[in-house]
């Protein structure tokens, strides 16, 4: 008869103890969004419009470019896209398109991780996980059997945004890129 009594008693307490838990497991989970857009504060120096030149590394020496790179953050704060085009002027004068890309910057909340989606004109594209620090960010991505291309862009002192890259194979490494852009003023 103890056991019983026992028995009920125990089946009443884990009754009440799951009936006062259920409320709280019935709600969602808040949403990340405060701690994303916190993540994605770090990245708001390079918001605007962008205007420079540059060289790459290319088989006959390097070829010299102008750039322009438009910078928005979208879903208030949650991404931050990156649209660049660079080009140069043959000696008629005339503009030959050479780089167009469209880059997306985003904080997975939950992985506690950024995350840079890279995709360029000619089909190739990339997800890289950047470093994000103040005023600046690398990132890498494969760039063949062995190798691959480190880039590093950030902030100078001045307000240029400076990115530089280079080409790798196990340590052996060689600039590849370099391009300085200034802030365009926001009412051009």
């Amino acid at each position: 008869m103890k056991n019983t009594h026992n028995i009920k008693i125990l089946l009443m307490v884990g009754a009440i103890v799951t009936a006062a838990a259920t409320p709280a497991l019935a709600q969602p989970p808040q949403p990340p969004a405060a701690q994303v857009r916190a993540a994605m504060a770090k990245l708001a120096w390079l918001e605007g419009d962008w205007q420079g030149e540059g060289w790459r590394a290319t088989r006959d020496g390097r070829e010299t470019f102008y750039v322009d790179e438009r910078v928005r953050f979208h879903l208030d704060g949650i991404v931050l896209v990156v649209e660049g085009r660079g080009w140069s002027v043959n000696e008629h004068g005339a503009e030959i398109e050479g780089h167009k890309a469209l880059g997306v910057f985003s904080y997975d909340a939950f992985a506690r991780t950024y995350r840079f989606d890279a995709f360029i004109k000619e089909g190739y594209q990339s997800r890289t996980t950047p470093e994000i620090g103040e005023n600046e960010f690398r990132w890498t991505v494969p760039a063949g059997p062995g190798a691959e291309m480190r880039y590093h862009a950030r902030l100078t002192e001045k307000g240029a945004w400076v990115e530089t890259g280079e080409r790798c194979a196990g340590d052996a490494c060689a600039p590849a890129l370099e391009m300085r852009l200034e802030k365009k003023p926001a009412d051009e």
